[in-house]
């Protein structure tokens, strides 16, 4: 009986074992059974109800343990299951939460960006302009007179600008490029923020709703229930990381934004640098080119003087010229009939020496005068060809300072004194990153799943 009951205990079958009919005593001749038999089988009938009746109170002891133990594991369970829930949810709003500061970190340094990507367009774009706007004023100076094509200082300072802006505008693309690039970055860094702070807000509310989940709702098959296996450090060092990476972005970000802020102030101080030394410089020539212009009026003042002069004297030496002449022919013709006269009578007398003393005298005269009427007129033809000299040469200088004038007429104007300092563009370069550094470190805590989160 007690092995039976041992049995049914460790879960054997609770069924009575069958009475043996075929092992019975044979019955009397009358059909009468022995009363061993009869007390037998009453006594067996009483052990077996007895035993039956032992091992239900046994079975309902146990049943009763059973249920008292998986409604306390059940509780257990049920209280674990509730403090994960619990755990991970703040773990989870401590992650959002540093999810929403990145994120909101980067939506500034994009807007930063931006307006520093605009300013840096804004800048190339002119740079563009003063470059083609030098190109015109050298193109300009080319078209100057011969004569006045001298290498001269404006035209080193012009090819130097030259120099300088084409250095520039390299300069300036080379970091709308490297802006370009950055803002692609921020971009991608902030869907994946974006990303994963909506997979967070999710599985929040879900998380939230399975607490508040009553007994028998969301019911589903066990073959639809889908276990993750991520391990939970995997999870919340993907979204630190994420983080993490965009903080070092932001960081860079800052420090490319004030490496454009330098490069603006420095070529902004060097456009003006280079804008001053060509207006002064074409001052300075357009000063020497009117001092050189007055020059040349009063020489052509004085030539003209001269030439004026030496035609009074050549004026005055034909007269005098013409009135030698007619002595000069009287004498020869003199000479010329005395010479008509008789052998006999062609004697060197006094008049014929007087005639040729006369006529030698007059001569001698004439020719002087007409050697020094030559000297004047080679003089006047000397002073003539200096006469249009210098007045191509005024009207080369006048048109040369013309177009000095037109020259600096035509420069851009002159770059402000550049201040690209933080304090000059709040909006774009800020005091936030000084130390970049700084921004990399967390004040840390842990909450109660180790995760690490920023102090508020």
């Amino acid at each position: 009986m007690e092995d039976t009951l041992a049995t049914m205990g460790r879960g054997g079958s609770s069924a009575l074992p069958p009475i043996e009919v075929g092992h019975r005593p044979p019955r009397t001749p009358n059909g009468h059974r022995p009363p061993s038999d009869w007390y037998s089988e009453s006594r067996k009938h009483i052990l077996l109800a007895t035993g039956t009746r032992t091992l239900s109170d046994t079975m309902r002891y146990q049943t009763t343990m059973e249920i008292g133990k998986s409604l306390h594991r059940t509780e257990r369970g049920e209280s674990k299951v509730d403090s994960a829930l619990k755990s991970k949810i703040t773990t989870t709003k401590d992650l959002k939460e540093l999810l929403e500061g990145a994120l909101h970190m980067i939506d500034k340094e994009l807007e930063k960006m931006e307006l520093t990507k605009e300013r840096l367009d804004e800048e190339t774009n002119s740079c563009n302009r003063h470059l083609q706007q030098n190109e015109e004023r050298r193109l300009h100076r080319q078209t100057r007179p011969t004569r006045e094509m001298v290498h001269d200082y404006p035209y080193k300072l012009f090819e130097a600008q030259a120099i300088f802006l084409h250095n520039s505008y390299t300069k300036y693309e080379e970091k709308r490029k490297e802006a370009f690039d950055t803002l692609n970055k921020l971009n991608a860094t902030r869907q994946a923020l974006a990303d994963d702070l909506n997979d967070k807000n999710s599985a929040l509310d879900l998380d939230m709703k399975c607490i508040g989940l009553a007994p028998g709702e969301g019911e589903a098959p066990l073959s639809q229930l889908l276990f993750s296996k991520q391990q939970p450090f995997n999870w919340s060092s993907n979204t630190k990381g994420t983080v993490m990476e965009a903080q070092l972005l932001q960081a860079e970000t800052a420090q490319l934004r004030r490496q454009i802020a330098r490069l603006i102030q420095s070529m902004k101080k060097g456009e003006k640098q280079q804008h001053d030394l060509v207006q002064m410089a074409l001052d300075r020539n357009i000063a020497a080119i009117s001092r050189l212009r007055d020059d040349l009026h009063l020489q052509l003042q004085q030539v003209e003087e001269e030439i004026n002069q030496a035609l009074k004297t050549k004026a005055e030496l034909e007269h005098a010229i013409q009135e030698k002449i007619t002595p000069l022919n009287l004498t020869k013709q003199r000479y010329l009939t005395r010479s008509q006269r008789p052998n006999r009578e062609m004697v060197n007398d006094e008049v014929e020496h007087a005639l040729k003393m006369q006529y030698d005298s007059l001569n001698r005269i004439v020719t002087e005068l007409q050697r020094k009427l030559d000297q004047v007129n080679a003089t006047l033809a000397s002073l003539f060809a200096h006469k249009a000299e210098l007045e191509d040469n005024i009207a080369d200088k006048e048109k040369n300072y013309d177009m000095d004038k037109q020259c600096i007429a035509m420069a851009p104007s002159r770059p402000a004194t550049p201040d690209c300092s933080p304090d000059a563009f709040t909006s774009i370069f800020d005091h936030e990153n000084e130390h970049l550094l700084s921004t990399l470190q967390y004040p840390r805590k842990s909450n109660s799943a180790g995760v690490a989160i920023p102090s508020k």
